[in-house]
């Protein structure tokens, strides 16, 4: 097998596995790129140079100065803008979503979207509002913004990288701004004026006293040895339980979920899977004397207040099970319950993987509210909770952070210095001023550091080995002829559909090198080729699965897979209008 046919094959398997999702990401890239380093088409010294690429570098220094930005009172700065305005739905809508895309211009967007994604409930709450009808509006809005700057989102840097390396000339700060404003600003006036029409929206139908109406947690309750449970037939249970409350199964002797008959009698020490409300298995369990399985709560039940928590893209523990948690958040939280929408659990919960959008109930023993946001931080979780949106932490340091921040803007957007320098200084101020601390490692989202380094070097690989060259010959015969407004066409169309199924980053590495073969093969300049790639990457619009702020939305929003597409394709249609001629009327 030659060695274009063996990375071919190598990723076609990447992007099955990336497409598939059951393992997380960055270890997928991490292996692929093992795999051809142990097969010879990735040298060995290459193997980790993309640890110190600059648009791996941009990308982990972004990361930071957005963390710094939410530290700095970002948050209540937004909720303070919001709360001034009396709105109906639709005004609101329009105001968030003008709000997330300004944001995400100049931060990283999912950082945007976390920021963003607790004033919206909130605001739901207080107002009685379905956040349906706002989320995923949210979300995209999130996603167009990240067009308008090379910060925007990870497509962009890598982007401005590649037209680096074959013209020699990056593209600025602001020179995606010409396109990416024109495609925001048409997209959201789309979705506020025809769009949100489109949304799916389910009624709440539960208690409204919470932010979202989460039903059906699974809890794992241990019968006690007097429980006067013991010798109920499990229909009995049920029966006595209410109508909402279902027994799934008994754990086995394995460690898995066994179903049983409804017949069954209970039995002292079994451990049962119950789906239920929160707010129905305290009785639950006090009228028939059940306790939190061991393995799961080591903190006693009295001791313990309740909150609602997201597992967010950053989150230390995606891919990680129950035993991770206990370690790092020591005694002070117990997870009680997990909601996953549309999952059916083989095992136990502390079995279990934890995924982005996950909810989790987590028992919190009586330490102050300071431990408890800083427990949750460290995890990298996103409380599901009324947030305090009038109390900026220190007016001060946010003033110096945006002064920084725009100091840093101005630096790269008048080419004054590198990108990379600039961004690092901020940091470096953001450290003296404390709104960062000295540990930096937190507040980094590693997978997306990590999966980045690891598609450098097989993006490279595509141009040595001649695959991308190869690509464009082919494309160039094929559409001997072909205007170029056509052209530009068909590398956004593609761009689009794979960044559907595949991290947009990752996209972004595959596409680039293909289509500035391309551009050189039928003679046009490279900077409009990739600028429809750099479009294209970021338009994941169709799944939950195409980018990280849709999927944050998905169990909040109460939004099924299928959801997605019937505003994202419409959005999608609309972008490409929108998209080629503006393209064709900057960079030609």
């Amino acid at each position: 097998m030659t060695d274009q046919a063996i990375l071919a094959t190598t990723l076609a398997i990447l992007m099955g596995l990336l497409i598939w999702g059951k393992w997380r990401y960055d270890a997928v890239t991490l292996i692929c790129l093992a795999a051809l380093v142990l097969l010879g088409i990735v040298p060995a010294n290459d193997a980790f140079s993309g640890f110190g690429h600059p648009a791996v570098v941009t990308v982990a220094l972004v990361l930071l100065i957005s963390r710094g930005l939410q530290e700095a009172g970002m948050v209540s700065l937004a909720g303070n803008l919001i709360s001034r305005f009396t709105l109906n739905e639709n005004q609101y809508l329009i105001l968030i979503m003008v709000i997330a895309a300004f944001l995400s211009s100049f931060m990283n967007n999912i950082g945007a979207m976390a920021l963003l994604l607790p004033i919206t409930l909130s605001v739901c709450q207080k107002m009685s509002w379905n956040p349906s009808k706002f989320l995923m509006p949210l979300a995209f809005a999130s996603i167009l913004g990240g067009m308008n700057t090379v910060i925007g989102t990870p497509p962009n840097i890598i982007i401005a990288q590649y037209r680096q390396e074959y013209t020699g000339v990056t593209f600025n700060f602001f020179d995606y701004s010409f396109v990416g404003l024109a495609v925001s600003i048409i997209g959201i006036l789309f979705i506020a004026l025809i769009g949100f029409r489109l949304v799916t929206v389910r009624e709440n139908d539960g208690d409204e006293t919470r932010l979202i109406d989460l039903k059906n947690y699974l809890f794992e309750v241990k019968v006690k040895d007097d429980s006067n449970a013991i010798g109920m037939r499990l229909s009995e249970i049920k029966k006595i339980s209410g109508p909402e409350t279902e027994v799934l199964g008994v754990v086995n002797e394995t460690g898995g979920v066994s179903r049983v008959s409804m017949a069954k009698k209970i039995q002292p020490g079994q451990v049962l899977v119950i789906k239920t409300s929160p707010d129905d298995i305290a009785s639950i369990q006090e009228r028939l004397e059940f306790e939190i399985a061991e393995n799961l709560n080591t903190i006693q039940e009295s001791d313990l207040a309740e909150i609602e928590v997201m597992v967010t893209a950053g989150s230390r523990l995606i891919g990680r099970k129950h035993e991770f948690l206990k370690r790092l958040a020591s005694d002070d939280l117990a997870l009680l319950g997990l909601w996953r929408r549309g999952a059916k659990f083989r095992t136990r919960l502390a079995k279990e993987a934890f995924k982005v959008g996950d909810v989790l109930l987590l028992g919190v023993r009586t330490i102050d509210d300071e431990g408890v946001k800083e427990r949750i931080k460290h995890l990298g979780l996103m409380p599901l909770m009324e947030r305090d949106l009038q109390t900026i932490p220190s007016r001060s340091r946010l003033l110096k952070s945006l002064i920084f921040f725009a100091t840093a803007i101005a630096l790269t957007a008048f080419n004054v210095m590198n990108i990379v320098v600039a961004f690092l200084l901020c940091v470096i101020a953001f450290i003296s001023i404390k709104v960062l601390n000295g540990n930096l490692y937190r507040n980094i989202e590693w997978p997306v550091v990590v999966m980045l380094a690891a598609m450098i070097p097989v993006g490279q690989a595509l141009e040595t080995s001649g695959i991308s060259l190869n690509i464009a010959n082919f494309i160039s015969t094929s559409t001997h002829g072909m205007d170029l407004p056509w052209l530009i066409l068909m590398i956004l169309v593609i761009t689009m559909f794979v960044s559907d199924i595949v991290n947009n980053a990752a996209t972004a590495v595959i596409m680039a090198p293909i289509a500035a073969n391309l551009a050189l093969q039928v003679g046009q300049p490279v900077e409009p080729f990739l600028m429809a790639v750099a479009v294209g990457a970021s338009c994941a619009f169709l799944s939950p699965i195409g980018h990280q702020c849709n999927t944050l939305v998905m169990a909040p929003g109460k939004y099924k897979f299928g959801d997605y597409w019937r505003l994202g394709l419409p959005l999608e249609c609309v972008i490409v209008l929108i998209s080629i001629p503006m393209i064709l009327f900057v960079w030609t």
